[in-house]
């Protein structure tokens, strides 16, 4: 586990610092091009805005950037981008309207899915940084670009709110395309933009709304035209990024610092660990599985900071009327850590990853649609399988809560005192549920994590094909049953 392969072809510019600092190369490389790309987004935001330099300027400056951070970072990997890329660009402008998207869909996934394969057989069961990372986002980019394309050529009776929303009227030419893809404050983790929010971005239209009419003077605005002199929305987003900034570096300092003092993921899979007592296990894997998303929060974080720095992240007004930079939030550390219901504590994780499940395969799925998601997220991730566990027991889970509290919590709802209560018993549960179902990305290889789940009596497992037989069989709920939830709308 955390093993480094010996494929990585990055630069090796930096290789002397390695001693120095501390961290793998690839890390290295990593941090660096962040950090270049913050560096880079603050003027881009400032010399170039839409009002002064035109669109075509931003999408070339975008581009350039993009390719040479990228290929600084994973050097020739980088044609495996444009390959995969390259080819659902020509499905999406000569293949037919009626079949295109699904043929991007598939050649995508299959592309991604024969990456994945290659990275475990040169790299199994190592973390070294490759173009793989990269490729999931732009996975996401490409099938949700090929789906509005789509819905751009159907019938608006046809479209759901959202579809009509995001659609596009025609493919997009060679320049903004590639600029989407590659643009320089996500291509390194994301997070994951449509392209109508990206091209909004770029010519400027994201932040033409004005502010509620009440709040005009306050926020600058006369007739929907920002004043020369006021600019609360900059003000806000310095505050934004600054904000994103700090959570990212203490992130970063968790994710270099505690894993390797207290509990770390290696202890897993030591003897040590299965012969600690029921509940000492219990604790380690629900401490280890929380400091190990420190990396995903630093990565997930920073990506957000590079963004709101480029000036990409308007989202509107809220009940204020103030100005919201979070189009591009990813991660809601609340709902992660405090949640009191599974699927509250499952949304706000990869948000981005979600709405691009919703609007790809849960809103266009004829059948079992959560199942569908899982199964897409399952694949999208690659093939160890942990990840399948991982889905696998988050499936059976969100149908046993969902079961749980359509039949349980009506009993709870009498009195605040009980309210309480079913709070502090749902919190406690979904906070053990979340890492008991994560471990296994740790883990990775069956045996390994069957072996933990056994020493763990798979408690949590139990309980829930427990709670799924008693009220789907044997008490089975006299209300009307109505259709999954769906993933949450962003």
């Amino acid at each position: 586990m955390a093993r480094r392969g010996e494929f990585y072809a990055g630069s090796q510019l930096l290789q002397g610092l390695v001693p120095v600092v501390g961290l793998p190369l690839d890390q290295l490389n990593f941090l660096v091009c962040q950090l270049l790309g913050l560096l880079l987004a603050v003027p881009f935001r400032l010399l170039l805005a839409p009002g002064k330099v035109g669109p075509q300027v931003r999408l070339v400056v975008e581009l350039v950037l993009g390719l040479a951070l990228a290929f600084f970072c994973f050097g020739h990997q980088v044609w495996y981008l444009v390959g995969q890329s390259l080819v659902s660009y020509l499905l999406m402008r000569f293949g037919g309207p009626k079949w295109s998207q699904l043929a991007v869909f598939i050649y995508c996934m299959a592309y991604l899915s024969l990456a994945h394969i290659l990275r475990q057989f040169y790299d199994y069961g190592g973390y070294t940084l490759d173009i793989t990372g990269p490729m999931m986002i732009q996975t996401q980019k490409l099938t949700s670009l090929a789906f509005a394309c789509s819905d751009g050529l159907r019938d608006e009776s046809q479209l759901s709110a959202d579809q009509k929303a995001q659609r596009i009227r025609r493919v997009p030419d060679v320049l903004s395309f590639y600029s989407y893809m590659f643009y320089f404050h996500g291509i390194m983790v994301g997070p994951l933009a449509f392209y109508s929010d990206y091209m909004a971005f770029i010519e400027g239209t994201d932040v033409q709304q004005p502010p509620p009419a009440s709040s005009d003077a306050a926020n600058g605005y006369t007739d929907g035209v920002q004043s020369a002199t006021a600019a609360p929305r900059d003000l806000k987003n310095v505050q934004a990024t600054l904000k994103k900034l700090a959570v990212a570096a203490v992130c970063g300092v968790l994710m270099v610092t505690v894993p390797s003092r207290l509990c770390p993921p290696e202890g897993l899979l030591e003897e040590a660990f299965f012969e600690q007592t029921f509940i000492q296990r219990l604790l380690y894997v629900l401490v280890c599985t929380t400091v190990a998303r420190q990396k995903y929060y630093f990565a997930w974080v920073l990506g957000e900071t590079l963004n709101l720095a480029a000036g990409f992240g308007f989202n509107g007004f809220d009940s204020k009327g103030q100005p919201k930079w979070d189009l591009n939030e990813n991660v809601s550390f609340w709902e992660v850590e405090c949640a009191t219901s599974l699927k509250t504590n499952i949304d706000g994780w990869n948000k981005k990853t979600l709405v691009w499940l919703r609007r790809v395969v849960y809103d266009r799925a004829p059948h079992h649609q959560t199942l569908a998601v899982f199964a897409v997220s399952a694949f999208w991730h690659g093939f160890y399988p942990g990840y399948y566990l991982t889905f696998g027991s988050a499936a059976l889970f969100t149908i046993a809560a969902r079961l749980v509290r359509r039949n349980v919590r009506p009993w709870f709802q009498t009195s605040e005192a009980k309210r309480q209560v079913y709070d502090a018993i749902t919190f406690m549960f979904t906070r053990y549920a979340n890492v008991y179902i994560c471990f296994p990305f740790l883990t990775l290889e069956l045996m390994s994590t069957l072996r933990i789940y056994a020493s763990l009596f798979f408690w949590l497992h139990l309980l829930g094909i427990a709670a799924v037989v008693y009220f789907m069989f044997v008490a089975p709920s006299k209300r009307p049953s109505s259709r999954s939830q769906p993933v949450k709308q962003e």
